[in-house]
């Protein structure tokens, strides 16, 4: 083992570092651009950056993006010292901005989520020379650099299915010396919060970073055949550190899902195929709960190990998802001063379940009063040193005086090192909260709570939370004679705090908890009111009173099954019970499908009850329940129908089209027959005619958009039919990868022979093999052997549905008859050449992902083109006669 390390760690441009040694294998005078510049060189065509949106990015073409960018900074003046914030939203353009910067410059990767007011707090604080944005941003990131005088730099997206930017700076100044940055100086600066309300500035440099890398290499025997699932926010230390620039610098790759929701989790494995991801409790826990619906989970991914860190990971949760993933899950330390510092090692390497795992040799102690090392299994301090450790806060003496003594870091960690080194964490001294991996300062809090004028005290707190580790909660004492509630100040601090930071329990007090010298005392309001609310069981309703509404027991049911608890009363607050935000989501398109209206997610701020929510959805249900979802119906282009075919999700895919295309673009998505529970019309025919009504009562008159996914879109061409033989104008056609079997005279002629012979049933079954055979026809080479592979070895791991049999059946007697009507095919999985024969206007775009997928991982190149379909008809002809009513 430690051969092949050393050879990797010549290939990945490291000397020599071993898993015992102390690392100080990374090369002197060697910098992050050096590293990546030799992968483009003996790795040129290896993949670099992967994402289901975008082709993949190999080292060669990011090696020429990042000295393209390099030359465009140096040209508008901006030095390898010049800090340049980089705010971009989440997703693989974020990753490759902040990667070219901390190359070439100093990186300030900023969280898109800030409020105004934070955003303000950052530039003031962080000395920033320029401001990374998307092209065309009018954010108010923007808006607060330009009143600075900073320089903004546009990053426009490179388009057509290639992962690339474009930058542009209108930067005063003269063109800069290119010299490499001294790889003691930052690559980049992560503010972070401390225990006060003002942010610490990490500063993290090259050295420091390629140690870092250097380490998991070794613990995790990564090698460039590794591809890491990029799904911590690269802002953040592990994100940015772990997961990467470490697949970067040891010359693997990294995969970037377009969709960051766990709901895609199918899709994230059988896209990208990832070997390796690192994350907090928080997302094992909802990827383990989505694994549990796989019929064989091991068959749905190619990972050979899962990293757990950033807070404890419960014992039942490593269990079941080492159990039904079936790879080993290693729960590691770090911090953001101090990158990892021990971990768990795959099989056969050293490994405890329930620890940290053990530190790198010489790196870490346990110390007790005056830095007095601890015997083993006492609890103190846990101290850090070594290459990865930062060289100390930015313009903070008095922060560095604390927090160093004699070349070790203070953590402010209670740790313990059993016989063996592995260490276990006990707590901290700081009174950070830590909301699933998400560190937040109850100062920060405190801050915004005090700006409402009821408020005259206020104090932060943690409280245990089942799901998450700890929530946050708050307790304010008002003014005398001011008068406030929970629900006002939450909605309040919706526009002072980002939305992880917002309590979701705050108390009203007389007084606070303070000690001797009037500080408030954190720890006594965890003790007092950190405990979950006790709410009586519910009691049978007193004669006279009404029962509970049908929608009240429908969510009952529906939050006793997500909280796993029949103890749940519509009287418990669903966050207080074990919820959270992932779980909030999950619900809340669920309630959408039992209202058939969209539900914002803020309903839940003030109602976190099903008693305070049931009046609020009734409001928003005031209308029947539809099959009908209109969005954006204020936007100024023409609506679009869509037939989003998703019977198993209840539209859950088209949510992430809707958010793509914007404001400006509204969108009736339109459910399938049967998602709840009524009749299915015998034929894609007869589920047109019964749509048709709706259609017009929203739009009296064309020119009609419409568009469907799979068996939505045979639903979307037949209704294009009906229109225009009551002789209305359709537009345009989106079809979005249904099987081509009806559009081909030899299937479709197979299946004529086989109707009178066959059940339905067996008929149905027939055209799912076919359709099987298509997409399969249509994979790559490699992507067929894998797939015989699972077909041989490996069971299917989605259940039959009712549902699907039925529309099976309706598919395989559909007969479409050509239509002359501007249509567009989207090609995931089944090839549209045959739908030539069918629409003789026809366009065929191939767009990335799986038949499964292709809207939800790389949706963004098909919003992309039937964006530009959209404006090109609207620019084309009048508005008014296509708005939706």
């Amino acid at each position: 083992m430690l051969l092949e390390n050393e050879k990797l760690a010549r290939v990945n441009g490291f000397a020599g570092a071993s898993p015992s040694g102390e690392g100080a294998g990374s090369e002197a005078g060697i910098t992050l651009s050096q590293v990546l510049r030799r992968h483009a060189t003996r790795l040129p065509h290896h993949p670099a950056i992967v994402s289901a949106a975008f082709a993949p990015l190999t080292y060669h073409d990011l090696q020429r993006q990042l000295d393209e960018i390099r030359r465009q900074l140096r040209q508008a003046g901006f030095d390898c010292n010049s800090r340049i914030g980089v705010l971009m939203p989440n997703g693989p353009e974020a990753v490759l901005a902040i990667v070219a910067v901390a190359c070439c410059c100093i990186a300030v990767p900023l969280d898109p989520r800030l409020t105004p007011a934070e955003i303000d707090d950052r530039l003031d604080l962080l000395r920033l020379k320029a401001l990374l944005v998307p092209q065309g941003s009018a954010s108010a990131a923007r808006q607060s650099a330009e009143r600075r005088k900073l320089a903004v730099i546009e990053a426009a997206s490179a388009g057509h299915g290639r992962l690339g930017l474009d930058i542009a700076v209108q930067a005063a100044g003269s063109p800069v010396v290119d010299v490499e940055p001294d790889p003691r100086s930052p690559a980049f600066i992560l503010p972070t919060s401390g225990t006060t309300a003002q942010p610490k500035l990490i500063p993290f440099s090259h050295a420091n970073m390629l140690a870092a890398a250097d380490r998991l290499r070794a613990w995790f025997d990564l090698t460039p055949s590794d591809r890491c699932l990029s799904v911590s926010p690269p802002y953040y230390s592990h994100g940015l550190k772990v997961t990467v620039f470490t697949p970067l610098l040891t010359g693997g790759s990294i995969a970037v899902p377009a969709n960051a929701s766990v709901l895609a989790l199918d899709e994230w494995f059988e896209l990208l195929r990832p070997t390796w991801y690192s994350a907090g409790p928080t997302l094992h826990n909802a990827v383990l709960d989505k694994a549990r619906g796989f019929a064989d989970a091991q068959a749905a991914h190619t990972l050979r190990f899962i990293v757990s860190g950033g807070a404890p990971l419960p014992k039942d949760v490593r269990d079941d998802l080492q159990r039904i993933l079936g790879v080993p899950v290693l729960e590691h330390y770090g911090s953001s001063e101090a990158a990892q510092m021990a971990a768990n090692r795959p099989p056969p390497g050293p490994n405890r379940p329930g620890t940290c795992g053990q530190a790198w040799p010489g790196t870490l102690a346990v110390v007790g009063e005056g830095g007095r090392p601890l015997p083993a299994g006492e609890h103190g301090e846990v101290w850090v040193r070594g290459p990865t450790v930062m060289s100390g806060y930015l313009e903070a003496p008095a922060l560095n005086e604390a927090a160093f003594s004699n070349g070790w870091f203070r953590t402010g960690d209670i740790g313990s090192l059993d016989q063996d080194g592995f260490l276990s964490l006990h707590g901290r001294l700081g009174e950070l909260i830590n909301r699933g991996g998400e560190k937040i300062s109850p100062a920060d809090i405190d801050a915004a709570l005090l700006r409402h004028p009821a408020v005259a005290e206020a104090a932060a707190f943690a409280i245990p939370h089942p799901r998450l580790g700890e929530d946050v909660a708050a307790a304010i004492v008002p003014h005398p004679g001011a008068q406030t509630t929970p629900a006002e100040l939450r909605g309040f601090l919706q526009r002072e705090l980002a939305s992880f930071k917002i309590p979701h329990r705050i108390l009203i007090l007389d007084e606070l908890p303070k000690g001797t010298t009037g500080k408030v005392q954190r720890r006594r309001l965890r003790e007092i009111h950190g405990a979950p609310s006790n709410h009586p069981a519910a009691q049978p309703p007193p004669d006279g009173r009404k029962e509970p509404s049908d929608l009240e027991t429908e969510l009952l049911t529906l939050w006793r099954r997500l909280l796993k608890s029949e103890a749940v009363t519509a009287d418990d607050d669903f966050f207080e019970s074990g919820g959270d935000s992932l779980l909030a989501t999950e619900m809340l398109i669920e309630v959408e499908r039992l209202i058939g209206h969209l539900v914002p997610e803020t309903i839940l701020f003030g109602a976190e009850t099903i008693r305070q929510l049931v009046p609020r959805l009734t409001m928003l249900a005031a209308t029947p329940a539809t099959p009908f979802f209109q969005s954006h119906p204020d936007g100024d282009r023409p609506p679009l129908f869509f037939f989003h075919g998703d019977f198993v999700s209840g539209g859950l895919e088209a949510r992430r089209l809707v958010e793509l295309f914007g404001r400006g673009y509204p969108i009736i998505t339109i459910d399938p027959h049967g998602l709840r529970g009524e009749p299915v019309p015998p034929s894609i025919a007869k589920m047109a005619a019964d749509r048709l009504p709706l259609i017009l009562e929203k739009q009296a008159s064309g020119p009609f958009l419409l568009g469907g996914k799979c068996n939505g879109g045979l639903v979307a061409f037949e209704t294009a039919r009906l229109l225009m033989a009551a002789g209305h104008r359709v537009e345009l056609v989106a079809i979005i990868d249904p099987p081509g079997i009806s559009a081909r005279p030899a299937s479709r002629a197979m299946l004529e022979l086989m109707q009178p012979l066959v059940a339905p049933r067996r008929l149905g079954w027939a055209y799912e093999q076919m359709a099987r055979l298509e997409r399969f026809l249509k994979m790559q080479s490699r992507e067929r052997l894998a797939k015989m592979h699972n077909a041989l070895f490996k069971a299917n791991k989605r259940p039959p549905s009712s549902l699907l049999e039925v529309y099976s059946i309706a598919m395989a007697q559909y007969r479409p008859e050509p239509l002359n009507v501007p249509a567009v095919f989207y090609s995931a999985g089944h090839d549209g050449q045959a739908w030539r024969r069918l629409s003789p206007q026809l366009e065929v775009i191939q767009v990335p992902g799986s038949h499964l997928g292709c809207l939800t991982v790389g949706v963004e190149p098909l919003v992309d083109h039937l964006r530009h379909r959209i404006d090109a008809l609207a620019d084309g002809a009048p508005l008014s006669s296509s708005r939706a009513r």
